[in-house]
Formats: C-alpha cells, sequence, structure tokens
C-alpha cells in the first residue's frame, strides 16, 4: 500500500505541490490527472525518493519512502524521459536492475519483449522515443516492485501499445497486488484502465474517488467533461485574441 500523507515539495518559493494526501490500495491502479504544469511530475518523484518533500511524508507499505527500506519497498518509476545506461541494451538494464530488486522476474522479462516484440540486443539509443518507453516500462513491470509509478507513459506509443499497456498494468496490480499510478493530462486514457482518480490542480489534489462514484456523482458525463466543469477548462470566450 502506498501512502502519501499532507505531502508538500517547494523550488526555493515556488510551491510545486502543497498538502496532497492521497491512497493508493494494494492492487490498485490510480489515475493521476492535471493539467501540464499541475505537479503530477513532481509528485512522483516525491513518491520514488528522487525528491525529499518539505512536508508531509510517503508510506509505502508502512516503512518511509525516505528512509530505511528494503528493495521490495522501493518504487520504479517510468520517469517521462526514461534514463538508460550509456551505450546500454535491454540485457544491459536487465543486468543492472535484476541485481537490485530481489524479485525481478527474467521470465518476465523475456515475455515482455517477445510482447513489444523488442531485440534485447540492440542499442537503446537508436530506439524511437516509443519504443524507449516501451523499454523502461518493461524493465519496471519485470523488477516486481509493489509501487509502480508511471509517469505520462502513453505519450509516443501508438494505439495498439497503448491499449496493451493499459491491460498490463492492470494485471500487474492483481498478480503482484501493487499500486500503481500512472499518470496522464489525457482523461481518455485513464478511463478504462484506473480504479481511481485524483486530479491535481493549482497544486492541490482536488478530488480523489473511484471511477465507479464518478459516474453515479455526474452521470451521463464523461471523465473528460467531469474534469473541465472541475478544473480550469471552461469553454472560453475567444472573441479580440486576435488583433491584427
Amino acid at each position: 500500500m502506498l501512502q502519501i500523507e499532507n505531502v508538500t515539495k517547494k523550488y526555493g518559493s515556488f510551491t510545486a505541490i502543497e498538502n496532497v494526501s492521497l491512497t493508493v490500495g494494494d492492487g490498485c491502479v490510480y489515475g493521476l490527472v492535471g493539467y501540464n504544469g499541475a505537479g503530477k511530475t513532481t509528485l512522483l518523484k516525491t513518491v520514488a525518493a528522487v525528491f525529499l518533500p518539505d512536508e508531509g511524508q510517503v508510506l509505502v507499505d508502512g516503512s518511509s519512502a525516505h528512509g530505511r527500506r528494503t528493495p521490495q519497498q522501493t518504487p520504479f518509476i517510468v520517469a517521462d524521459e526514461p534514463y538508460f545506461l550509456p551505450q546500454a541494451t535491454p540485457l544491459k538494464m536487465r543486468d543492472y536492475y535484476a541485481g537490485y530488486y530481489p524479485d525481478w522476474s527474467d521470465g518476465t522479462f523475456r515475455n515482455l519483449l517477445a510482447l513489444f516484440k523488442l531485440d534485447g540486443r540492440a542499442k537503446i539509443g537508436g530506439f524511437s522515443k516509443g519504443m524507449q518507453r516501451q523499454v523502461a516500462i518493461l524493465l519496471g513491470l519485470s523488477t516486481g516492485a509493489r509501487t509502480i509509478l508511471l509517469d505520462e507513459s502513453f505519450d509516443g506509443l501508438d494505439l495498439s501499445k497503448r491499449i496493451l499497456l493499459k491491460r498490463l498494468l492492470r494485471r500487474y496490480a492483481q498478480v503482484r497486488n501493487a499500486s500503481v499510478i500512472l499518470s496522464s493530462h489525457n482523461l481518455r486514457e485513464l478511463e478504462d484502465v484506473a480504479d481511481r482518480i485524483g486530479m491535481i490542480e493549482g497544486h492541490r489534489l482536488v478530488f480523489d474517488e473511484t471511477v465507479a462514484s464518478l459516474h453515479e456523482q455526474y452521470p451521463g458525463k464523461s471523465l473528460e467533461e467531469i474534469f473541465l466543469e472541475e478544473g480550469d477548462g471552461a469553454e472560453r470566450n475567444l472573441d479580440g485574441i486576435f488583433v491584427w
């Protein structure tokens, strides 16, 4: 279980996220939505212990994400721009992560390489952006980590790979009893994969509900329409914008 309790993160005088609290239960896929710059990436990197919170705490299975923890309690983050070792191949990155995550599964890794049709011996630097993201995802899903964080991970993927990723995330959460957070600015991408949806607006979490309860509260509306109502997405008057 992942617990984020009253977390605030600042960069100097700028507050990136403020007093954010949410819980992602075991076996749950949590969709985190917000406009660009809302604080989604900062929150995920704080959960992953890339950043230290200025206030609040993050708990993974009851232990601080920023204190002493076991490798099993270490989240895996698929960043918006994944990092790989210089001249790395998928197999080289396999060796890197297998040496740290004790629940690493070579069988899962081989299966995912075949599923994504990726050459494990090819240089990742020669892959397209979408293929590099696929490598990062399949590495994460091979670690066995109990917490998986994906930042805008649908970007650069074609339709078939996006559908495949959604199915894999749901299956991984169930098989590993894991907590998965998937951030996006596109609610259509989250609607059929997330169990819960949270929205960051003004650097705060403005709602946190199950997808089922949101549809009950806003009957007949898509999650995208709900997001626009709750956030700063109302239709604007464009008269007078262009002034030549």
